[in-house]
């Protein structure tokens, strides 16, 4: 669909987001868009590989084995599996990858082993979505090295965007090391409920902090909870439920970036901490 890949790592170090949610609901509803679309799991808990109805536990090959490999002779080509909706891919993960970041400090250039491991992918691939662990330790720095934006997923809840201000510092400590390609961020605010004050007190102060680039709210909808229980995205488990429109709304955002930027060029928007 697209001649240049995005990759995006859908971050917050805060567990209960909704990042994994975003990663899997996301990747689905651009596949359907007709994107070819690939799933990387980098949260030791496999919480992605599971949602796409996975056992993380019946693979001999996961993310780990690509970025653990000393000798990068693990090719990451073998770890990929085919979903069964057209156009939608996985890297799966799982308990192993738990002393990734300890075993990973050994490694030579240990936090661009995943972007090193990206280039060597055989097939083109439109959008590769990293669902980060919640944590800003080592893994989680490789996918944003490797990332060229990173979708900070941010509930909107009190005290939600406490956290963001610590990925601000560690994205401007990549910016400072890259800054020939800088990471674009975006705001993603999830588990709106419209209804009360709070919930629309906080998205404005998402929608002030991330501004331009603050995707359509995410509304909290059982549904997508179930679709997780079940080992299914929404598209899957109920393609017309608000959840659904939510994300189908949000992939079509990332689409329009993505054209924007292949007429315009990338443009990036300097935010404040």
């Amino acid at each position: 669909m697209f001649v240049t890949l995005k990759v995006i790592a859908i971050a917050n170090h805060k567990g209960g987001v909704g990042k994994t949610t975003t990663a899997v609901n996301l990747a689905a509803c651009l596949a359907e868009k007709g994107c070819e679309v690939l799933v990387v799991d980098l949260d030791p808990q496999g919480n992605a590989t599971s949602h796409l109805g996975f056992n993380p536990n019946s693979f001999d090959i996961t993310i780990n084995e690509v970025l653990l490999d000393p000798m990068n002779k693990v090719d990451i080509n073998s770890a990929i599996l085919e979903h069964d909706t057209h156009g939608l891919y996985l890297i799966p993960a799982n308990l192993a990858m738990s002393r990734a970041d300890l075993t990973m400090s050994a490694l030579i250039e240990k936090d661009h082993r995943l972007r090193k491991s990206i280039k060597k992918l055989r097939k083109n691939y439109d959008f590769i979505l990293v669902d980060c662990p919640p944590s800003l330790a080592t893994l989680s720095i490789n996918a944003f090295f490797a990332a060229d934006d990173v979708l900070i997923v941010v509930q909107t809840q009190p005290m939600a965007l406490d956290a963001v201000s610590m990925i601000d510092e560690t994205l401007f400590e990549i910016y400072s090391s890259r800054p020939d390609f800088p990471i674009v961020p975006y705001g993603l605010p999830t588990m709106h409920d419209k209804l009360t004050t709070v919930s629309s007190t906080v998205l404005d102060a998402i929608n002030h902090k991330f501004h331009p680039n603050t995707l359509s709210p995410v509304h909290a909808n059982v549904k997508l909870k179930e679709a997780s229980g079940y080992g299914k995205h929404i598209l899957e488990y109920d393609p017309v439920c608000p959840g659904a429109t939510d994300y189908r709304r949000v992939a079509k955002e990332i689409i329009k970036i993505q054209e924007n930027e292949k007429k315009e060029g990338r443009k990036y928007i300097i935010r404040n901490s």
